[in-house]
């Protein structure tokens, strides 16, 4: 499985260990009212979610990391790409706990999750759906150069589907420069 390094965070497989504190999280109606159904999720749903997460990763060769915070080797949610058997091809996603909130961090994950699956997967420009009421994820995919290509009803809620750029274009020395400005930002 596949490991990858920003300057605070480490994006990593998921363990058995990280399931309580991702219970916790998708079991918060008020964390989750813009992921999925729109609320959270019973103990048994939460391990059903992550065997889906990890399962993808054998089937697939890629999926969601858990994002770990380097310095405290704690859990604060994940980023990565999302592929169920419903969809045609991978999602951009990201979902941080509330105190990893507002740092940067959901920023610093995407932008290596981009390169990533860019440079080593070859996979065509990503998208990202987000609930149109959920002004931070919008905001940071517009930060991450994606555009509003529509919306849509996906899960019985409304979404937005954002594309974004592609950063395997000719014009790599941009795309570079702005992957620098946004992991400075961050």
């Amino acid at each position: 499985m596949t490991t990858l390094h920003t300057e605070r965070l480490t994006l990593r497989e998921w363990h058995l260990d990280d399931f309580e504190t991702l219970a916790a999280f998708l079991a918060d109606d008020t964390a989750n009212q813009y992921r999925g159904p729109g609320h959270g999720l019973t103990r048994n749903e939460a391990w059903s979610h992550l065997c889906e997460v990890i399962g993808q990763w054998h089937l697939r060769g890629y999926g969601e990391f858990a994002i770990e915070e380097s310095e405290s080797r704690q859990v604060m949610g994940w980023a990565g790409l999302w592929h169920p058997i419903f969809l045609d091809e991978p999602e951009l996603s990201w979902s941080l706990f509330p105190a990893a909130q507002g740092k940067g961090y959901a920023t610093e994950a995407a932008v290596s999750v981009q390169r990533w699956a860019a440079e080593d997967l070859d996979l065509p420009p990503l998208f990202s759906f987000v609930h149109p009421d959920n002004l931070p994820s919008r905001k940071l995919a517009e930060r991450l150069g994606a555009v509003l290509e529509g919306q849509q009803e996906f899960r019985g809620q409304p979404r937005l589907l954002y594309r974004h750029r592609d950063l395997k274009s000719s014009n790599s020395n941009q795309s570079n420069q702005q992957e620098k400005e946004l992991t400075c930002q961050s």
